[in-house]
């Protein structure tokens, strides 16, 4: 527990994660204020496509980009390894620091979310059947609309954890913060943009096949939870199928991430 408080305080010293914060705050205010009103809740449902999924994305960017990068930017890597296990217990906090933050994020976005779109209802029908999803494949879920909504977020914390591992092990590549924010924030942006114009242009070619399969198992396809909702799910009995799906997915980019942390060490 203490190491990861130790990396916690290390974010004191990062500019760019507190503008990142503020920039984020901002944009959730925002957020919440234009989604405000919503009584129903299938229309709470949408927060995490309208701004739940974004927003956590850009705080994973800003707020690891640099976990990976800072023993060597501060020249503490050498002394690191001077410890028989210090290579691995070093990586370990971190990553256990990267999904702690990832579990964080959703938290607040979605507990700060549900009370206030649900408050706004006075929480009526929370506990009532859920009737109509944003996920059509599924159809009848079998859970109140309340729990439905938390396994949303549920659902938002395995893709973050997913994109949490690309964004760990892409700064063990580069080892350089502003490079990592660049291609990670790049590349959910680019996914961004297929998922709400790109696939239209090419919707019936052969590159749309191609697109379509990159998205669906990639980490937006995940947080935007349109991953969960693919053919290959069919029907809620069928959730397991992409829930292990992520997982798998996530615990490879982490195992990369400790075979390239151990072969870095052993220099």
């Amino acid at each position: 527990m203490w190491p990861i408080w130790d990396e916690l305080k290390k974010r004191r010293a990062f500019r760019e994660v507190w503008i990142g914060y503020l920039l984020g705050g901002a944009f959730f205010l925002l957020a919440l204020y234009q989604t405000s009103g919503r009584d129903r809740w299938f229309l709470i449902q949408q927060d995490i496509y309208t701004y739940g999924d974004t927003l956590t994305a850009f705080l994973l960017v800003i707020g690891l980009s640099r976990l990976m990068c800072c023993e060597r930017e501060y020249g503490t890597d050498r002394l690191i390894r001077t410890s028989e296990r210090g290579s691995f217990l070093v990586w370990r906090v971190k990553v256990l620091f990267a999904v702690a933050y990832c579990a964080i994020v959703v938290l607040v976005i979605g507990t700060v979310s549900l009370l206030l779109h649900g408050g706004q209802m006075g929480f009526q029908d929370a506990l009532a059947p859920t009737t109509e999803t944003s996920l059509p494949n599924f159809g009848s879920v079998p859970m109140t609309n309340l729990k439905y909504c938390i396994m949303q977020y549920v659902f938002l914390f395995l893709g973050a954890v997913y994109f949490a591992g690309l964004v760990l092990l892409v700064a063990q590549l580069t080892q350089r913060t502003a490079l990592t924010i660049f291609l990670c924030g790049g590349a959910y942006i680019a996914f961004l943009g297929y998922y709400f114009m790109g696939h239209l242009w090419i919707q019936g070619t052969p590159l749309y096949i191609i697109t379509e399969f990159l998205f669906r198992f990639s980490f937006a396809g995940f947080m935007s939870l349109e991953s969960f909702n693919w053919r290959y799910c069919g029907e809620w009995s069928q959730v397991w199928k992409p829930v292990v799906i992520v997982i798998l997915l996530a615990g490879l980019e982490f195992t990369a991430s400790w075979l390239l942390w151990r072969r870095r060490a052993q220099r």
